[in-house]
């Protein structure tokens, strides 16, 4: 993380702030981004770098790392507006057997046979409608991350099945395995919703 904050350090955060969708803010005490990671809101201070939740509390290492890395990642690649699996992502197709393991098929063991708990969570959660499969939602990792979780239900005669799946320009805005985490928390996310049911 340390060398990341130090590639920051040296760039334009009025820069970084456009390419990655963060709010540019300037005031007499600091200049800071705003960015938003699963619709909460958290501070970037420049010159130190130093990430804080929006209330000024300190800001776990795990989420600072990551926000961290998406800021210095960020190139602005417009959304294409495709959902593709992690196998169509670059290099994805390696991770793609274990990380089916973890979010869709965890989705879909925690949901079986029900679609309308699915969308309850999923609504709950902040999650946009979307047309594909029984039933799907869009979810904002990032202001350049979507995710789309889709719910496939197979009925009295097959298995029901899930997936999480990227935009086509997420490799723009996170290395492949942080992609895969934040695939595996918005389920985790969904299954404690479900618990919560």
């Amino acid at each position: 993380m340390a060398e990341t904050k130090e590639a920051l350090r040296r760039r334009d955060p009025a820069e970084v702030a456009r390419l990655s969708g963060a709010e540019y803010a300037v005031s007499e005490r600091e200049t800071r981004l705003q960015l938003c990671h699963w619709n909460k809101p958290y501070l970037v201070a420049w010159p130190d770098v130093s990430v804080r939740q929006a209330d000024g509390s300190p800001c776990a290492e795990p989420v600072q790392a990551m926000l961290l890395q998406y800021l210095s990642q960020a190139d602005g690649t417009p959304l294409e507006n495709a959902w593709v699996s992690l196998r169509n992502l670059p290099n994805g197709a390696f991770y793609e057997q274990a990380f089916q393991g973890y979010s869709g098929n965890l989705i879909a063991r925690v949901f079986r046979r029900d679609v309308t708990g699915f969308r309850v969570v999923a609504t709950r959660l902040g999650g946009e409608p979307l047309d594909i499969g029984d039933a799907s939602f869009r979810f904002w990792a990032f202001p350049r991350i979507p995710l789309a979780l889709v719910f496939w239900s197979g009925g009295d005669e097959f298995p029901d099945s899930a997936q999480v799946l990227f935009d086509k320009s997420a490799g723009h805005y996170h290395h492949l395995e942080m992609l895969a985490h934040i695939g595996s928390v918005l389920c985790e996310m969904m299954v404690g919703g479900r618990e919560k049911h």
